[in-house]
C-alpha cells in the first residue's frame, strides 16, 4: 500500500508545483493544487519524501512476493531522484522518476491480483477434492 501512497503523493506534489514542472501545470491548475501553499512551497521535500516512502512500500511488497522488477524500477527512480535534487537539477530526471513510480506501483498492483486469483482458485479446488 506504501509503494501507492508514495507514488501518488509524489505525483500530488509535482502537480501542486506548476512553475517548476510545467508538464503537470494543467493538471495541477484544473484541481486546484497550485493554490495550496504547502503544497507549493515544499514540492520538492514532498516528492522526495513520497519517493522514500515508495521505495520503502516496494520493499516491503518485494518480501511478500519476491519479484525484482517492480523493486528495482523504484530503485532507479530513487536514484533520479537523488540525482535531481543532489548531483544537478533537471526537470526531466523527475519526471524519469514519478513515472518509475508509478509503473512499479502497477506492476505491484498485477501482481498482487494475480496472486489473489491464483489462490482463490487453488482454494476451490482443493475445496472440491475435500467434497468429493
Amino acid at each position: 500500500m506504501f509503494d501507492k501512497l508514495g507514488a501518488v503523493g509524489a505525483i500530488v506534489s509535482v502537480v501542486s508545483a506548476p512553475c517548476c514542472f510545467p508538464l503537470f501545470a494543467t493538471i495541477g491548475g484544473v484541481l486546484g493544487l497550485g493554490s495550496i501553499p504547502i503544497l507549493r512551497d515544499n514540492a520538492p521535500g514532498l516528492i522526495q519524501a513520497m519517493t522514500a516512502l515508495a521505495f520503502a512500500g516496494q520493499t516491503a511488497a518485494y518480501r511478500q512476493h519476491r519479484r525484482r522488477g517492480p523493486l528495482l524500477t523504484s530503485a532507479a527512480s530513487v536514484g533520479l531522484v537523488i540525482l535531481a535534487y543532489f548531483v544537478s537539477y533537471h526537470v526531466l530526471l523527475i519526471y524519469g522518476a514519478l513515472a518509475g513510480l508509478t509503473v512499479a506501483a502497477g506492476w505491484n498492483l498485477v501482481i498482487s491480483r494475480r496472486a489473489r486469483s491464483c489462490s482463490s482458485v487453488a482454494d476451490a479446488r482443493a475445496q472440491s477434492h475435500e467434497a468429493e
